[in-house]
């Protein structure tokens, strides 16, 4: 028994989510743009602190001399200054969203103006008597980056003038009724789970990771090792007005064998059991009912296995196991595991899940 186990083992290793390659870990902060969107998130709860030589290494010199030493670029300068497309403006620096189109005129200054913040999240006011004069200084709430100045000459309904500059500035075109939500799911490798949330409508990222442990900036060795409490998770930025929350629900459970007890198909242990993270009791419930209408659809021949655990906290995983399936098409557990657990997935959801070949390659 013992000679027919261990080539087994040997056999199934070759097929788990489990690739050798850099472990860097990934900066949390940058998370929300892996696939170069931004995002209107306002519920964020920690705030962005990097040195200056770090600041150097993400911004241009414009930016940094904009952002990080308080300088101003010439009027007129920007292309933002004259843009009338619909969309909201986001801090170059942390990605933090700050103002809307929506709030945005033609003040004559020759700096991109705005007479309101995008949220109570956006923006802080600061006293500056720098160039012989007294000013209120406007800078992100979230990295501390300097933005420009306000002053009480605006229109109505606010009578201010956020007078920004625009190379601190970054610009996405967006539905202005874009409400951003977030949702966190577990169900084995996170590089199945991550490919089968982007493939829904309305869903702007899936980012792997890792929660429902302990452990601080655990790692991918850690997590796997079942010495965390951790298990391989997925966060999910939805649109709520483009896919609902029990839809979520649904595409979570067709996803997945979701009887399995700590594991998804060839991946066993805690680290890959299945969870429902919960940001509020509406979640809660939600999920709970779905489970209980799984169980009483005698649909399977054993219970739900999935946990509904409240949230606590998401930690990025590192950047090699971001948009794994997309990246890394021809990789062997990729082929023999997540683009099946897709296709079926697809076929189970035919109206929430996009039907296409998912888009792969760098």
């Amino acid at each position: 028994m013992k000679k027919f186990f261990i080539p087994l083992l040997a056999i199934i290793s070759l097929y788990s989510c489990g690739p050798s390659g850099n472990s860097e870990k990934k900066d949390a902060a940058t998370s929300s743009a892996l696939s170069g969107n931004l995002f209107p998130d306002t519920t964020w709860t920690e705030r962005v602190v990097k040195s200056k030589e770090e600041w150097k290494k993400i911004l241009t010199s414009e930016q940094f001399y904009i952002t990080r030493e308080q300088g101003t670029e010439k009027p007129y300068s920007s292309e933002y200054n004259d843009n009338k497309e619909t969309g909201i403006y986001y801090c170059v620096s942390c990605k933090n969203p700050l103002f809307s189109s929506a709030t945005k005129f033609e003040s004559g200054t020759g700096w991109p103006s705005y007479f309101a913040p995008y949220s109570s999240k956006s923006v802080t006011v600061a006293t500056d008597n720098t160039e012989g004069m007294s000013r209120d200084e406007i800078a992100c709430q979230r990295c501390g980056a300097h933005l420009g100045h306000v002053f009480n000459d605006g229109p109505k309904p606010t009578g201010l003038r956020y007078c920004m500059d625009g190379a601190a500035l970054l610009f996405q075109k967006e539905a202005l009724d874009t409400k951003i939500a977030k949702a966190r799911f577990a169900s084995g490798c996170f590089w199945c789970v991550e490919a089968v949330f982007e493939s829904v409508p309305g869903v702007r990222e899936a980012i792997s990771g890792y929660a429902g442990g302990e452990k601080e900036n655990p790692t991918y060795e850690e997590v796997g090792g079942g010495r965390t409490g951790h298990a391989e998770s997925v966060e999910v930025w939805y649109d709520s007005n483009k896919v609902s929350y029990p839809d979520l629900l649904k595409v979570y459970f067709a996803s997945q064998d979701p009887t399995q007890v700590n594991g998804q198909g060839p991946d066993h242990g805690p680290a890959y059991r299945s969870l429902v993270f919960y940001n509020n009791e509406s979640e809660k419930k939600s999920a709970e009912d779905y489970i209980a209408s799984l169980n009483n659809s005698k649909k399977y021949d054993k219970p739900i296995a999935a946990q509904v655990v409240p949230f606590v906290k998401f930690w990025p995983a590192e950047e090699y196991h971001q948009n794994y399936v997309r990246i890394n098409p021809g990789d062997r557990y990729v082929q023999m595991e997540s683009l099946p657990r897709l296709r079926r997935a697809q076929k189970a959801l035919p109206d929430l899940i996009k039907q296409e070949k998912f888009p792969v390659g760098k």
